[in-house]
């Protein structure tokens, strides 16, 4: 069977890598739940042949338009934004042996997550075939992804690589495809157990660790917050700024995006995101088209100037007026890249 990889699907969801808390908070109000979910760490040595599994350094999150890989381990601590959506009760997260990687989260940062919905267990309640063939509440990824996707999903020696240091374009690919496919499977279970009409039972199948330790979680504030629309354009761009460039790799069909400026990225980072930031790019990952956004943004009588908007095309290329206006949930730079 040929490889899984997320970049197969139609239209492809955009891989964010990210090592900034700021850009996590971001970055992370942006996705629509249900979301994929997977985790990873290293784990080192010890005598005897036994390891010490340490802290969680990744955390990936995706929807069906964007895949999020938030490195912990560059953090000093965990985003805000990311553990009130990993606590939420109304965002399913999925994935296998999902309910381990729960406790995990617990042990390494007190992290409570809740709607974690394990795959297998789900699938054996809503597919008959699934039920005949595996008949146990937890069936590997790999299994999933054969059984129902036709495909392979990779889990090479790339899975115990360092997850602490600067990820890889390879260890990139294997962590976007590991929450990708869960999303996939979960939304394939779904459509499965409703042209049949069978019952689900969510309690059988999702974990809420609050509940189950019997801990009380602190009241978590709103996950996202309502984006009103303004009239305020845009100022002009600083002379220095230069266009985003992009730079193609010869090694792979992914394209990296780099940015080419003299302004500081620090400083440029600095600046906060308007609310029309965030609505534009919201209209942008809803598939309208530029001149939609600009009308959007303002009114159709006097929609904004195309130089203005930034807008980024299913082909991966970004148009932008000015890298130093651009706004921080999509600035390329050191702290967070773009794969398309």
């Amino acid at each position: 069977m040929p490889l899984y990889t997320y970049r197969d699907s139609i239209p492809r969801p955009t891989l964010m890598y990210i090592r900034s808390e700021a850009e996590a908070n971001e970055l992370v109000l942006a996705l629509n739940g249900p979301v994929g979910f997977d985790m990873e760490w290293c784990c080192s040595p010890r005598r005897h042949g036994t390891s010490v599994h340490r802290p969680t350094a990744l955390v990936q999150i995706c929807d069906s338009s964007i895949i999020l890989l938030i490195q912990l381990s560059a953090m000093k601590k965990v985003p805000q934004k990311v553990k009130e959506l990993i606590e939420s009760p109304s965002i399913p997260k999925m994935g296998v042996n999902i309910r381990g990687d729960g406790m995990k989260l617990y042990r390494d940062y007190g992290i409570l997550p809740a709607n974690l919905v394990e795959l297998g267990t789900l699938a054996c309640q809503a597919d008959t075939c699934f039920q005949e063939i595996f008949n146990r509440p937890m069936v590997s990824l790999a299994k999933c992804v054969s059984f129902y996707q036709h495909r392979t999903l990779d889990k090479g020696p790339v899975r115990t690589s360092n997850w602490e240091a600067v990820l890889s374009r390879e260890q990139m690919e294997y962590a976007a495809n590991d929450a990708h496919c869960a999303l996939l499977m979960y939304k394939k279970i779904l459509s499965i157990a409703r042209s049949s009409n069978r019952p689900l039972s969510p309690s059988e199948y999702t974990t809420d660790l609050a509940v189950e330790l019997g801990i009380e979680r602190e009241v978590p504030a709103p996950f996202s917050e309502e984006i009103t629309p303004s009239n305020t354009e845009l100022p002009p761009p600083p002379p220095s700024a230069q266009p985003v460039q992009e730079q193609a790799d010869t090694s792979t069909s992914t394209r990296t995006l780099t940015i080419s400026t003299s302004v500081s990225i620090t400083k440029a980072s600095a600046i906060a995101p308007r609310p029309q930031h965030l609505r534009a790019y919201q209209l942008w990952k809803n598939g309208n088209a530029l001149d939609v956004i600009c009308a959007a943004l303002r009114s159709a009588e006097r929609p904004l100037k195309q130089s203005t908007v930034m807008y980024v095309h299913s082909s991966g290329i970004i148009l932008i007026s000015s890298t130093f206006f651009l706004p921080s949930i999509l600035r390329p730079g050191p702290l967070v890249n773009y794969y398309f």
